[in-house]
């Protein structure tokens, strides 16, 4: 007598996918993927980034993503210039203060003289 195994298994119990991945079972085969956030190909799915490094020059790493670090970074009126993954706060032309709090107006000098005698402003 001949028995037939006739109970299906799960190709993705246990996952063959390894860590930060995901089986799928497709006709009866595994599918692994990396999952949402991760790189690269199971079995060695990997956060986008851990350190700063891992990112390009105009990006920091945050939360494992390479992320661009201005929004948020600067005060009001403030421009943001990203180098060497850092963001770098300044003031533009013709506003003063501290960048990350807030640019303001530069106030304008009045210089007073006399000519001949004139009070001049």
């Amino acid at each position: 007598m001949i028995l037939i195994d006739t109970v299906k298994r799960n190709p993705c119990s246990p996952t063959p996918c390894g860590p930060n991945s995901v089986c799928r079972q497709i006709n009866e085969q595994p599918v692994c993927s990396c999952v949402s956030g991760f790189l690269g190909a199971p079995p060695t799915c990997r956060p986008d980034c851990t350190v700063s490094s891992d990112c390009p020059l105009l990006e920091a790493c945050s939360n494992q993503k390479c992320i661009n670090p201005c929004p948020g970074s600067c005060g009001f009126r403030a421009t943001c210039n990203v180098v060497n993954h850092n963001p770098i706060c300044s003031c533009p032309s013709g506003l003063t203060g501290d960048p990350f709090v807030q640019c303001i107006p530069q106030r304008k000098t009045c210089l007073s003289k006399f000519f001949n005698n004139i009070f001049v402003r």
